[in-house]
């Protein structure tokens, strides 16, 4: 909003990401299936600087619509193979790596989160910027590490029959459509949406880094310390219930007690999300894990742009409040569906 952009604009910007992450992230991970997952981490870490550096120069909203596609393929060549790598290189049982992985993703995403704040209330947003893309040199070498299991060639006719999931069965059809309701439900809280509530709430930009900072953190420490408690289909229950419950009273929440809120909606999250990262053990092939997770994920990005490219104007007619109450429904109607479609698992 500093460089002139309306709310009407960051929503239908926002709504870019997850349709751009969707479309690359299916090809890439089929991709990786067959020719192995290390020169993805090395698209990641190009697209990385590159995406902060259109930011930097960006001054209309086509500018900032062409960082968040550059931002979109970069996210796209991380989770494309991110499950992928860590279960083909890991030891442990499948589902306790994934959350370690989140909980750890979470932990430092946090703490990037809670820094970005505090510098942005110091000094220039540009300046913010410049620092980051100097950052993101560090991940070259990080990449330069990583070892890899190359399976061997791809033709093109490979990857138009990967996409052909008619031969797939009913459970995993079903959680195509479950997962476009939490995506609806993540489209109207994500991206812009929660840090522009919390400065119309009179919170500071420092204070808003270090709140979403704390959620994240939460959300990554109760992942992993709900990894090994509970099954998964009682975590996606229980965590989508309390988050649906904090959703609901976010915007109806005195200033005061905002902090408190966005702990609580921390730690069901990360209940949720332990829940959540079983759901692709149990669905997934293990022999085209980057393909079926990145099928599964259609239904969460097409239902997150819907709803980003709609979240400014409702925000603009009819304010926060009708905004959250339709996530928490969306994110209750999703917990409940996938409790009970994940057969075989004990309560």
């Amino acid at each position: 909003m500093e460089r002139g952009i309306s709310i009407e604009s960051m929503g239908l910007i926002f709504a870019a990401l997850p349709l751009v992450t969707q479309s690359t992230r299916l090809l890439f991970g089929i991709v990786s299936d067959y020719m192995g997952r290390k020169r993805f981490y090395w698209l990641n870490a190009f697209m990385n600087m590159s995406f902060l550096a259109i930011y930097y120069l960006a001054i209309t909203p086509l500018g900032f619509l062409f960082g968040k596609i550059c931002e979109g393929i970069r996210s796209a060549s991380l989770w494309s193979v991110n499950r992928a790598y860590f279960i083909d290189h890991s030891k442990e049982k499948e589902e306790e790596m994934l959350v370690k992985m989140r909980g750890v993703n979470s932990v430092f995403e946090a703490l990037g989160t809670i820094i970005a704040g505090f510098l942005v209330a110091m000094i220039l947003y540009e300046k913010v910027l410049l620092f980051l893309i100097i950052l993101s040199l560090l991940i070259f070498p990080n990449v330069k590490m990583l070892k890899d299991k190359f399976r061997g060639k791809i033709k093109p006719m490979i990857i138009f029959k990967a996409l052909d999931f008619r031969h797939k069965g009913k459970k995993f059809k079903n959680f195509i459509l479950i997962f476009f309701l939490i995506g609806l439900s993540w489209g109207l809280i994500s991206g812009y949406i929660l840090p522009l509530f919390l400065k119309t709430r009179g919170v500071t930009i420092g204070n808003i880094g270090v709140l979403l900072g704390v959620w994240t953190f939460l959300n990554g420490i109760f992942a992993y310390i709900f990894h090994s408690i509970w099954s998964g289909k009682k975590k996606i229950l229980v965590g989508g219930i309390l988050s649906s419950i904090s959703i609901s009273v976010l915007s109806f929440c005195d200033p005061v007690l905002l902090p408190l809120l966005i702990f609580c909606l921390g730690v069901a999250n990360g209940i949720a999300n332990a829940g959540y990262e079983t759901i692709f053990v149990s669905v997934a092939d293990y022999n085209s894990l980057g393909r079926d997770i990145g099928i599964l994920m259609i239904g969460t990005h097409l239902g997150m742009s819907i709803t980003q490219a709609l979240s400014g104007f409702v925000i603009t007619s009819l304010g926060f409040s009708i905004l959250f109450i339709t996530s928490a429904v969306l994110y209750l109607l999703f917990s409940v569906t996938a409790f009970y479609n994940m057969n075989g698992q004990e309560i």
